[in-house]
Parts: C-alpha cells; sequence; structure tokens
C-alpha cells in the first residue's frame, strides 16, 4: 500500500522521539539508580520503582476480569498493604511519585489479561471542582496518564465533569452510595462528547472500587451519552 511522504517523516520522526526517550530513561537509570519505594533495594525496572521480590508479595487479585454486555470491569488489587498505603499516601499525602508506580502496576494487571480488548481512550473519574482545588491534583488522572502511557492509550481527563460535590463515600451504605453519586456526572461539552463517539470504547479508571457505583454512575452516563462500550478499571478492591 503506497504511503505518502507526511506519513513516512512522521512516522520517522516518531521513531527518533522513541529512541531519545528509550535512551534518556537508561541515562536517568545510570545516575540515579531506580530503588524499590517498598523496601528501598534496587532491583527496579525503568518503568516500575518496586523490586521483583516486592511485586510477587502484593495482594494481586488475579484474573479478576469479569464481562458483562457493553463491559468488561478489572481489579488488579485488593485493597490490602502495601497497596492500600501506597494509595492513602498518594491521595491524602500527595505522595504524587505513588501514581507511578499504582498506573504502572495497573497497566501490567491489564497486559496480564491476555484476552482483553484495548479501550482506545481512559476516562479517570473526575472529582468536583471544589474537591480539586483542595487536593490539588485527581489521584484517579494521575493513574490513568502512566496506565495509558504503558499501554498506548490517549487519556481524556476532562470529556467528564462532576457536577455535584458529593459527601464522602466512606461511611455510607451500599444503597446510600448509589444515591449519592447519581445525577452526580455529566458530559462536559458537546467537543468531549464528540471524542466519546470518536473513540467509541473507553475506560473509566478508579483508584479504589468498594460497592462499584461511582464506576457504575460513570459508566451509565456515557452508554446514555451514546459511547458503544464503557469498560471499569480500579487500582484496588476493597473486601
Amino acid at each position: 500500500m503506497f504511503e505518502s511522504p507526511d506519513s513516512i517523516v512522521n512516522r520517522l520522526a516518531g521513531l527518533r522521539l522513541t529512541i531519545a526517550r528509550r535512551w534518556s530513561r537508561v541515562l536517568a537509570a545510570t545516575v540515579f539508580p531506580p530503588q524499590c519505594c517498598l523496601c528501598g533495594f534496587p532491583g527496579a525496572t525503568l518503568d516500575l520503582d518496586v523490586c521483583a521480590i516486592c511485586r510477587a508479595d502484593l495482594p494481586w487479585l488475579g484474573h479478576s476480569l469479569v464481562r458483562e454486555p457493553s463491559t468488561e470491569t478489572l481489579v488488579a488489587f485488593g485493597y490490602q498493604p502495601p497497596v492500600d498505603d501506597l494509595i492513602r499516601d498518594l491521595k491524602y499525602r500527595g505522595i504524587t511519585p505513588n501514581s507511578r508506580v499504582l498506573g504502572v502496576l495497573l497497566a501490567q494487571a491489564v497486559l496480564d489479561e491476555r484476552a482483553i480488548s484495548l479501550p482506545r481512550l481512559l476516562v479517570p473519574v473526575p472529582l468536583h471542582d471544589a474537591r480539586l482545588r483542595e487536593r490539588g491534583f485527581n489521584q484517579a488522572a494521575a493513574i490513568a496518564r502512566y496506565a495509558g502511557r504503558m499501554l498506548g492509550i490517549p487519556l481524556a481527563p476532562f470529556v467528564v465533569k462532576r457536577v455535584r460535590d458529593t459527601p464522602s463515600q466512606t461511611s455510607l451504605s451500599e444503597a446510600e452510595r448509589h444515591r449519592n453519586v447519581r445525577g452526580a456526572f455529566a458530559i462536559r461539552n458537546a467537543r468531549a462528547l464528540r471524542r466519546l463517539l470518536d473513540a467509541g470504547h473507553v475506560a473509566v479508571v478508579d483508584d479504589v472500587m468498594t460497592t462499584g457505583s461511582t464506576l457504575a454512575e460513570v459508566k451509565r452516563v456515557l452508554l446514555a451519552a451514546g459511547v458503544r462500550r464503557v469498560d471499569l478499571w480500579a487500582v484496588a478492591r476493597v473486601a
């Protein structure tokens, strides 16, 4: 098949960028050798600051992919040490390097499910503007950014907005959680809707799943808007 000169130039430019980025990572690892964020010993990879021993000891759920019509749900871990500590430190103490660790681990869990169909867009669960100003960042978006880089999937952090600043779900029953988030999300604007419809298949990303009510509500909004398929991904699940 004929390939235009512009296409060839773009492909070669992308290749040069990939090679340059790879060499920069190698150089950084040489100057600052990677260490495991859990035990402090060397031996972590360029992509993951967790050594092989600590990685094997993580509370992996394994084969947690659940298939339903128009949806696949995947959760990487149980909400247990040290994953729960990594998430809490990220959310409440602002230890943002944890987002890279959690995002890469989530991507590896996705890749371990060989039968999974990868989405074309990652949509992090949004924070309300007031909560975002208070925290300074959206932990779901930070995690999804690194997962997307590993998987080669674009991130769309602003296509869905949180229209109500809902109370914390922590102390609520399952029924109360569902009522709490009902109507809390909406598509941001026509441009966002077009991007979602063009993608057709998206995955909603969150840090923790308890009852699944928040992820389910974002899924409901996306499907109602016409998105063909909406998968749900979370780093950890509360038992």
